[in-house]
């Protein structure tokens, strides 16, 4: 039907549509696949993997890595507030020692470190001790230096009130030191970074 607001225009309203879909006037073509196919099914379907005798560990037969993680996501879910719980004593002492530490002037905690290595171990670990600082010191890494020995003493604090009731009880009860001994040696030859990461996830 013509424009009845152009009486000069003799161009039927289908073909004005048809050549407005095109901007060079090819007149639009219909799907040839009605419009209706989904394009997912162009995709192939996968190769359906078997068992193979030559190559049997080609695809993971028992998922420990996924068992492990969610676990651990488990634990940390469930239990985040008792590690959190635990934590607090040790940061409490941890920031007790910083601030003891870098409290002190650099030439008394020199003089004092030098004299407890003096007392401990003699006159030339005295020295090496006080030849050390300085030169720690010296390169400006002493806040750094003194955060590191705050960590140790913390450590080795724990250490001592876990392990010194620990010990005694391993060497009165024969049976609690074959079932924890074990344990204590695989601990020492697992890399550290093995059970570092879990405690991080845990009281980080």
């Amino acid at each position: 039907m013509a424009d009845q607001n152009n009486p000069w225009d003799t161009t039927p309203a289908a073909d004005s549509a048809a050549q407005s879909a095109d901007a060079w006037g090819t007149p639009a073509t219909a799907p040839t696949d009605g419009g209706g196919a989904d394009w997912l099914t162009s995709t192939p379907a996968p190769n359906v993997e078997h068992f193979n005798i030559l190559d049997p560990f080609h695809k993971t037969l028992i998922p420990l890595d996924s068992w492990v993680t969610e676990g651990i996501d488990w634990v940390v879910t469930h239990f985040r507030p008792v590690f959190q719980g635990v934590r607090v004593p040790v940061d409490y002492i941890l920031n007790g020692f910083q601030q003891l530490l870098l409290g002190m002037p650099a030439p008394v905690a020199i003089i004092v470190f030098a004299l407890i290595a003096w007392q401990i171990s003699g006159v030339g670990m005295g020295v090496a001790t006080l030849v050390s600082l300085i030169a720690i010191g010296a390169i400006g890494a002493w806040s750094q230096a003194m955060v590191t020995l705050a960590l140790v003493l913390t450590a080795l604090l724990f250490c001592i009130v876990i392990g010194l009731p620990l010990g005694i009880w391993l060497a009165r009860s024969p049976r609690a030191a074959k079932i924890i001994r074990p344990l204590l040696d695989a601990m020492q030859t697992t890399p550290a970074f093995v059970y570092l990461v879990p405690i991080v996830m845990l009281f980080g």
